[in-house]
């Protein structure tokens, strides 16, 4: 029971086993997305788009790049294509698409609708960290 000043006894929450790079420009949707992944137990540091994601990205750091390619499509995979070049065989890089997106993503890489409903959504994550596990 907490008292005046002094926390309630509570386990220490594990430390996350998958850490995960959000990069989005739609601050809303991009905080909602990281508190669905967050809640599931999953790290996550999130960034505004392809060149803050490029400054903050290091091989082994992250085990998922998620990356929103509506607004800046052509920089979105550009930076994905860059990284695959160097990252590590365990590390994902998945695009999170609308039902517009360019007929040149499909075959690049991991596709996460993003007009999905969280279930469906924290479920294509957890795919993805099975291919690797």
């Amino acid at each position: 029971m907490a008292t005046a000043g002094k926390p309630a006894n509570r386990p220490a929450l594990p430390k996350a086993k998958w850490k995960i790079l959000l990069v989005g420009d739609y601050p809303s949707s991009q905080k909602a997305r990281a508190e669905i992944l967050e809640k599931q137990g999953y790290a996550v540091d999130t960034v505004r788009d392809a060149d803050e994601a490029r400054a903050r990205w290091q091989p082994y750091l992250y085990d998922l790049v998620l990356v929103d390619v509506e607004r800046n499509p052509s920089a979105a995979i550009k930076f994905c294509q860059e990284i695959g070049e160097v990252a590590s065989p365990r590390q994902q890089v998945a695009l999170l698409v609308g039902y517009r997106a360019p007929a040149t993503t499909a075959s690049a890489h991991s596709l996460i609708p993003k007009d999905e409903d969280p279930k469906y959504f924290v479920d294509r994550i957890r795919r993805l960290f099975r291919e690797v596990a």
